[in-house]
């Protein structure tokens, strides 16, 4: 049951909150174990709408999250005590979500839940990997660091998807001003120069009447469209929920020229960066290889690491792993070698993430300048097409005008 209530502090500050409680005995426990006395309170009972404004505030993104973990890693690095910082961080987040979220992680720590516990019962709002993290510092006594390389995986992680927004963002914008002028001409335009060109008596070239038949087709069966398009949206989170269906889409996405190779980095760079971090907090290698298959989502990643527990479950050592998947390059195949060898293993694991990861950053750069003659050439051709179909049958009016 959803309770809003006000309680006030010891030092006689008011405060108003709201929480999932099963009745009005644990909201008072509750209270009591932060020190604070109830002032009033009372039940929520239309939840759908408490739900719908909960849906309608901002998600919190990667780096809200990142920006807690490293505060609170800088908290209890100090010495502060667990809750303490909680609450100071909480006082000073600005998201509502997040602010409501701590309330809660505080408040199943105060019942006796662990902090990876209370962390876990919002998986919306916080990942998996500082779950995992937060379970190994409470078995090593390491809480600040797990907190710490939270947010460095995060903040990494935000930079790729950044990179590659950014990557995206230009040619999708041009492509789609393309798309958006040429409807304009084809839906617009042509119908009116038609019209003129019919009321004249001008014979039309075939090219453009063959686009006035594809457009009056359009505008009679428009419906047909958006219909098409919801069906291959529906069939596609159909297909979505089947194992070989992901793993074929995701495996044809690393085959696409010039995308492919930049997911592919910058998925290497997560694989890596995590693994050198779990190795690097103490984590078994078969832990870290377990924990890597639940956190990174990407079918054709976690089938390679399925197949390299395969390999180190049946004793071959994890330069074997590596090079039974054949999807490694030779760089990383002579890096795990030599940590192997040398017992340097975390430390070679997060060159190759900073390797993958500078590589991602210059393909970024590669790519914005490769796509811009891509998209001019595309931009040409839907140019002289204009042209030819519509421009054209305009100079031969004028043309047969001038002559007369």
């Amino acid at each position: 049951m959803m309770y809003s209530y006000c309680a006030q502090t010891q030092d006689g500050t008011v405060i108003s909150a709201k929480g999932n409680f099963s009745g009005i005995h644990e909201l008072l426990d509750t209270l009591s174990t932060q020190d604070l006395t109830l002032l009033s309170y009372r039940r929520n009972r239309f939840t759908l709408i408490h739900d719908l404004r909960e849906r309608l505030h901002p998600r919190v993104d990667r780096l809200e999250i990142a920006e807690f973990c490293e505060s609170l890693a800088s908290m209890l690095g100090s010495g502060l005590p667990l809750l303490d910082s909680m609450e100071s961080i909480k006082e000073t987040t600005k998201g509502r979500r997040l602010k409501r979220a701590i309330d809660e992680v505080i408040r199943q720590i105060s019942k006796g839940e662990s902090l990876s516990g209370a962390f876990a019962h919002q998986p919306h709002i916080f990942p998996d990997i500082l779950v995992f993290f937060c379970s190994i510092g409470e078995e090593t006594g390491t809480i600040s660091n797990a907190f710490q390389n939270t947010a460095e995986h995060l903040q990494r992680v935000d930079a790729i998807v950044s990179q590659v927004k950014r990557a995206l963002i230009y040619p999708a914008f041009v492509i789609s001003a393309m798309l958006c002028v040429m409807l304009f001409w084809l839906f617009f335009v042509l119908p009116r120069l038609v019209e003129t060109f019919h009321d004249i008596d001008v014979q039309l070239p075939d090219i453009t009447v063959n686009l006035v038949h594809f457009v009056d087709l359009s505008r009679e069966y428009w419906y047909l469209y958006p219909s098409a398009l919801a069906a291959c949206t529906i069939l596609l989170v159909i297909l979505q929920r089947f194992e070989p269906t992901r793993f074929y889409l995701a495996h044809l996405t690393f085959r696409i020229p010039i995308v492919g190779d930049l997911l592919k980095y910058s998925s290497l760079t997560i694989f890596f960066s995590n693994m050198a971090l779990m190795l690097h907090a103490g984590v078994t290698l078969t832990k870290a290889l377990d924990v890597l298959g639940q956190v990174l989502k990407n079918p054709v990643i976690t089938s390679i690491i399925s197949c390299m527990q395969e390999a180190t479950n049946k004793g071959d050592s994890l330069l074997e792993a590596f090079r039974q998947t054949a999807f490694f390059d030779a760089i990383t195949i002579k890096m795990i070698s030599v940590g192997e060898k040398t017992g340097t293993l975390d430390q070679r694991l997060n060159y190759l993430a900073g390797y993958y990861q500078e590589r991602t950053t210059r393909f970024v750069d590669i790519m914005g300048k490769m796509i811009e003659p891509v998209v001019m050439l595309i931009a040409g051709g839907l140019f002289i097409f204009i042209i030819i179909s519509l421009i054209g049958p305009v100079y031969d009016l004028i043309s047969q005008l001038g002559g007369g």
